[in-house]
């Protein structure tokens, strides 16, 4: 453990002190990666190429824009110097990666991903470009998303091109589909897509021809492309994706063979033109898996759903926590006027439907941009979690009166306070308990924000709205109502003891984010942060002692000591969060780690199975596992069935099992899922969300 802990703080500062001189690979688990420049120098006021070679093992592939059915994209963040600019990823044309019932487009050979640099006019005698890349990498049994830092440094000149990398980047050019002009557009008409291109000239003698959108899930990836082509046109039929009403355009690829020559692959833009006919809205899953109806009918069940599971989201024991903040704000109220009665409701009903609506956007954003996410996606990240659990225990230390708030500072800000009347805490109160409570998912909830994440914006933010709004109305209801309010204790002496006796709930969520941080980035992780919290309450110790004796040089040292402390762990905390860590398969009982073929393998033996998708951060998920899954009964009761147990950890960021849980009409966890030996595949049983012993084998029975 020591010479970890002296390895990652030599390796974060030789990180800091130096760069490397050129670029080099950079070797991952599975992959080979480089950053490397098609010109040996640069020429100020011009352009050049630059590419990120990736290169997996054998057995091992990567993945296009659109991965098709699971899969991620690889992509790079740059760190470039001022005033250079770097385009997007140009990726080869793609293939096929077909995984059990799946299909998904990529590579399984090395690839040139090439960005153009635009250069400006003055630039150094040494220019450094550096990028943090990331791409998912799988074999026929496992995918695992890599992450490596690389970088290249070019000196000024005149932009010769480099003589060994002339051939390699031409080869890559002539992989990247060819742009075309072709009008192309698209149109859906119940579960079918019918893409339609005009052709300039007959595709003389055009064989193999299959088309791969650029918009991720608008077709039915394993659904057979129907061709037709006709000396002006040609008509290309599939099924469609869960997505396809998502789009009113895309990009797409054209692929084909011509005469026994090379293949070839075309880029087009395609238009949707339904001409009139209606856009189907998807059907809601009930929490027992049928449908639930479309259109108006179902966009009002989707709203009501949410705003009933926002009402029962209160109950979760993932809430608790929060409910101290909750218990101390009703005390103040209590003996306050009618008017900061109603403006602690007002502004704390703001912070949860506000911080809902960013979450949903975010969420949103980066599922339009190509990530595989789903709801508490938030908490898949160990840096956001060990900044929750920081938050946490700041909130306990001035709970026990360690530190005071005070001004403006306490109430998010001078101009919050002036709006508010010192009601700003109640907003960060919102906004806290719907971070909190994210990890949990309840009956209606889980199909209301399936549902939301398959249709537009407007729709979509909506639902979430809903959401909001129903897990907020409680505490409304509590502090507008003057009723509600007279239940209410008393305020006095006890309210001092009251609010130190909330710190520990408090400490206890900071606890359990502890946990789940050691569960996804490892014990050295853990001991870092919790070095960070050591230093953190030393600074808010000595800051109490500050704030009590004004002026006091020691007690000044003592909180930048305890603050630089802080600083220290939590960054090198991130920076050993940030390396791969492997993760031990399930092993409990007879359980197994899931993927899709193993799925289908039980399935073609007439194996009956029971596969369950969970998470450490989902509280849900363990209060489940730990009164009903590994109970005696349900664990007996698998045994003597022959019922084959199959788990999907969704704790880390994992684009497979975020495509299962789209299948099934879900957008997080906890998702239980029974495949009868005689049953439909696509069509298991889903149970609800909450469990007990008696219920999963009432279910199963019943199937």
């Amino acid at each position: 453990m020591r010479e970890k802990i002296c390895f990652a703080i030599l390796l974060s500062a030789g990180l800091l002190m130096s760069w490397p001189a050129h670029g080099a690979p950079v070797r991952t688990d599975h992959t080979q990666v480089e950053l490397i420049s098609e010109t040996e120098s640069i020429a100020p006021g011009t352009s050049f190429s630059i590419g990120l070679r990736l290169a997996p093992d054998a057995g091992w592939h990567t993945y296009w824009i659109n991965p098709g059915d699971a899969g991620k994209a690889a992509k790079v963040t740059w760190e470039l110097p001022p005033g250079f600019e770097v385009g997007e990823l140009a990726f080869p044309a793609p293939g096929f990666v077909p995984f059990g019932p799946l299909m998904s487009y990529g590579y399984n050979e090395t690839t040139l991903l090439i960005a153009e640099v635009s250069v400006p006019d003055e630039i150094d005698d040494e220019v450094r470009f550096a990028g943090r890349a990331n791409w998912l990498v799988c074999d026929d049994e496992v995918c695992i998303p890599e992450r490596a830092n690389v970088s290249l440094v070019l000196p000024k000149g005149g932009g010769d091109v480099n003589a060994n990398r002339r051939s390699e980047f031409a080869a890559a050019r002539a992989a990247q589909p060819l742009p075309a002009q072709w009008p192309a557009s698209y149109a859906v008409e119940g579960e079918r897509i019918r893409f339609h291109i005009d052709l300039p000239a007959p595709l003389e003698n055009a064989t193999d021809l299959y088309l791969f959108p650029a918009a991720e899930k608008l077709i039915d990836h394993v659904a057979e492309q129907q061709v037709t082509l006709s000396s002006d046109g040609l008509v290309i039929e599939t099924g469609t994706g869960p997505r396809v009403d998502r789009y009113d355009a895309t990009d797409i690829v054209l692929s084909f063979t011509s005469d026994g020559a090379r293949r070839q692959a075309l880029w087009l833009a395609a238009e949707r033109h339904d001409e009139g006919m209606a856009a189907l809205v998807s059907g809601i899953a009930s929490d027992g898996g049928s449908a639930a109806g479309t259109g108006a009918f179902a966009i009002f069940q989707a709203l009501a759903f949410a705003f009933l599971g926002g009402l029962l989201l209160n109950l979760m024991p993932c809430v608790l926590p929060i409910l101290s903040l909750k218990a101390l704000s009703l005390t103040e109220i209590s003996a306050s006027s009618a008017r900061s009665a109603h403006l602690s409701g007002i502004f704390y009903t703001l912070g949860v439907v506000v911080s809902f609506l960013l979450l949903a956007l975010l969420m949103i954003g980066l599922r339009s941009a190509g990530e595989q996410v789903g709801w508490a996606f938030h908490l898949q990240n160990p840096h956001i979690v060990g900044a929750l659990a920081l938050v946490m225990f700041v909130v306990g230390m001035n709970f026990l009166g360690t530190f005071e708030l005070k001004g403006g500072f306490a109430n998010l800000g001078g101009l919050t306070h002036r709006l508010t009347e010192g009601r700003g805490g109640e907003f960060f109160t919102g906004a806290l308990a719907v971070i909190v409570a994210s990890p949990c998912t309840v009956p209606f909830m889980s199909p209301a924000l399936g549902f939301a994440l398959v249709q537009p914006a407007l729709i979509s933010l909506s639902v979430f709205v809903s959401l909001g709004l129903g897990f907020a109305l409680p505490f409304l209801l509590m502090a507008l109502l003057p009723k509600a309010r007279a239940l209410l204790p008393k305020p006095g002496r006890w309210m001092e003891t009251f609010r130190n006796l909330l710190a520990f709930p408090m400490f206890a969520t900071a606890l359990w984010l502890l946990w789940v941080l050691g569960r996804q980035a490892g014990v050295d992780t853990l001991s870092l942060m919790l070095a960070a919290m050591i230093g953190l309450g030393f600074a808010l110790m000595s800051w109490g002692r500050l704030q009590a004796r004004q002026g006091t040089l020691r007690w000044s040292l003592s909180a930048a000591t305890g603050a630089l402390v802080a600083i220290a762990g939590a960054y090198l905390a991130s920076s050993v969060a940030s390396m791969p860590m492997s993760r031990a398969d399930a092993s409990a009982n007879q359980e197994s780690t899931y993927s899709d073929e193993r799925l289908s393998t039980l399935h073609n033996e007439g194996v009956p199975v029971f596969a369950y998708f969970t998470a450490d951060w989902c509280i849900t998920c363990k209060v489940n596992e730990r009164v009903a899954l590994k109970s005696d009964t349900v664990q007996e009761y698998f045994e003597t069935s022959g019922i084959e147990v199959l788990v999907g950890d969704w704790t880390n960021e994992d684009p497979a099992i975020t495509s299962v849980l789209e299948r099934h009409g879900r957008s997080g966890v906890p998702l239980y899922l029974y495949f009868k030996p005689s049953g439909d595949l696509n069509a298991p049983l889903i149970l609800p969300s909450l469990l007990t012993p008696d219920l999963v084998v009432d279910n199963i029975e019943q199937a």
